[in-house]
């Protein structure tokens, strides 16, 4: 049987492990569409992936994670505060997975 996250418990976290703030905000870009993370904006008002105003600094963070590299400095503290921000989306990856269908088709 899975952990059975809480909220807190993600926020905890995230506040305290940098690895889970980089897997946070590559788990929240993997929610943008396709077209979404090309255009590094966000086009489907859907309460999935990014908010419009995080979306161009979500975006640059976790290509910079998925290229191999590490957040340090101001860049993980914009991570973290992100990642938490998110945190409701994540509790959901966290209990259910990614059952959004396929939604990065657009």
């Amino acid at each position: 049987m899975s952990k059975q996250w809480t909220e807190k418990e993600i926020v905890v976290l995230l506040e305290k492990n940098d690895k889970a703030v980089e897997r946070a905000v590559v788990a929240i870009y993997n929610l943008q569409t396709n077209t979404e993370k090309s255009a590094e904006s966000t086009m489907v008002l859907n309460d999935i992936g990014f908010a419009a105003n995080d979306a161009p600094m979500g975006s640059y963070l976790a290509k910079w994670i998925l290229s191999g590299k590490k957040l340090s400095g101001k860049f993980l503290m914009i991570a973290r505060k992100m990642a938490i921000k998110y945190r409701k989306q994540l509790l959901e990856i966290a209990l259910n997975g990614n059952k959004n269908g396929n939604k990065n088709a657009a």
